[in-house]
């Protein structure tokens, strides 16, 4: 297992840091560990040391969070950032997708350099750099499969939360019993599909804002249609194919933000290869949205991997 510690520095804990790291439990596994991505330990003291340096840039911060209740949320935006930067560099190790130095140099100056590329975030300038690294392998991931990737899926709907957990978690049972399940709900009228092809290109509002692509075959997605809209969308992927031959039609068009949202989706392939253990105090881990929620209530769907066991 490897150790990953931001810049390689600890920075020592302030007392403002207690409300952030306060909490049950000592890490998924690993004592001290804010989480673990595959065999990448991210200590909880990369999150502190973060939370320490937004705290001395924006001193104002401290009390507001107080204030609203949104220290824990805080938290969970740091260590979500990280587990994320995590799965960036994997899937980057994977896809052989490189960001030289002076590309990042080129794209802070293009944004006004650190304090400008930084004004507002939770990143500070000193993080600038690591900051434009990771949109940009992002928007490159999702350059690389925007136009060549194309998946097959079958569809049913549900209106409620709970309903839908409960059909994915049939459909997730195999083909069968999602085929079974598609057809019950077709004879009773609501809005199903079988064998429906999709490309990005076909449907990029899909693409940028869904996680239909990020999916190996077998897997089984439930989610919000839009939030809070109560039409939700149970989705098996059955297949998923890459044409590296596909003609150009977005990665050249399209714009970074698309590119980047399009490739963070993509990231829960590299999410379900590798496993994302989140340390209590941080909450649960989102896997349909790649991000920390403070309960498994709170997540913004469901998501079975192909041959996972189920509950």
């Amino acid at each position: 297992m490897s150790f990953r510690t931001r810049h390689g520095r600890l920075l020592a804990s302030i007392a403002a840091a207690g409300f952030l790291l306060a909490g049950c439990g000592s890490g998924p596994s690993q004592v001290g560990a804010a989480a673990i991505v595959g065999d990448t330990r991210i200590p909880v003291s990369d999150v502190q040391s973060w939370f320490d340096e937004l705290l001395e840039r924006q001193p104002d911060i401290k009390p507001q969070l107080k204030q609203q209740g949104s220290l824990d949320d805080l938290g969970r935006q740091l260590a979500s950032q990280l587990v994320r930067q995590e799965l960036v560099e994997e899937a980057a190790r994977d896809e052989r997708l490189t960001v030289t130095d002076q590309q990042v140099a080129e794209r802070v100056g293009q944004l006004g350099g650190p304090q400008a590329a930084t004004e507002g975030m939770i990143y500070g300038p000193r993080e600038a750099g690591e900051m434009v690294r990771t949109q940009m392998l992002t928007a490159e991931l999702g350059r690389k499969y925007i136009d060549q990737l194309s998946i097959t899926f079958d569809l049913t709907q549900a209106s409620t939360r709970g309903e839908a957990e409960k059909k994915a978690r049939q459909m997730a049972l195999g083909p069968q019993q999602a085929a079974d399940l598609v057809a019950q709900d077709k004879a009773a009228g609501l809005l199903t599909a079988t064998d429906q092809q999709l490309r990005p290109a076909e449907s990029l509002e899909l693409a940028a804002n869904t996680p239909l692509f990020g999916a190996e075959p077998g897997t089984v997605l439930a989610f919000e249609q839009s939030p809070n809209s109560g039409q939700w969308l149970v989705v098996r992927v059955k297949d998923r194919q890459v044409d590296p031959k596909a003609p150009a039609q977005l990665a050249n068009g399209a714009g970074d933000d698309v590119l980047q949202q399009f490739g963070t989706f993509l990231l829960g392939v590299t999410a379900d290869r590798t496993g994302v253990q989140l340390s209590p105090r941080y909450g649960v881990w989102d896997p349909v949205h790649l991000t920390a929620v403070p309960n498994e209530g709170e997540t913004t769907g469901f998501r079975f991997p192909a041959q996972a066991p189920q509950a």
